[in-house]
């Protein structure tokens, strides 16, 4: 889904940080890559930053989105190395994200039919 990862994009040393500590980290960066305050011969440049930005701060800012980024995060990690050897933790985390999809499809069909029956 992203080529960088999002929350070194915002300048953020941890994945486990507040929504106030990414608002913030934001809110620098905002500042230091605005296309307004930046020379006009960098224009382009930054508003391409820029955009990256707030595209990373509208995924880490909802909660929904940042719980499926932080889980294509760590399998990127697991699975990243190229070697081909999976540990334990990689196989188990691949489990429990299969296992989370499986019963959001199941809630959301369960839902479905309670709508249609009334």
């Amino acid at each position: 889904m992203h080529n960088k990862n999002l929350y070194q994009l915002l300048s953020l040393e941890s994945t486990h940080v507040s929504f106030v500590d990414i608002k913030k980290a934001y809110r620098a960066k905002a500042l230091q890559l605005h296309p307004d305050v930046c020379p006009s011969s960098l224009a382009e440049e930054y508003t391409k930053q820029f955009v990256e930005l707030h595209k990373a701060y509208e995924v880490l800012s909802d909660p929904n989105t940042r719980r499926m980024y932080d889980q294509e995060l760590s399998l990127a990690e697991c699975f990243g190395n190229g070697s081909g050897h999976h540990s334990g933790f990689c196989k188990r985390k691949v489990w429990e994200i299969q296992l989370a999809g499986l019963k959001k499809r199941s809630v959301d069909r369960l839902a479905r039919m309670k709508n249609e029956s009334m």
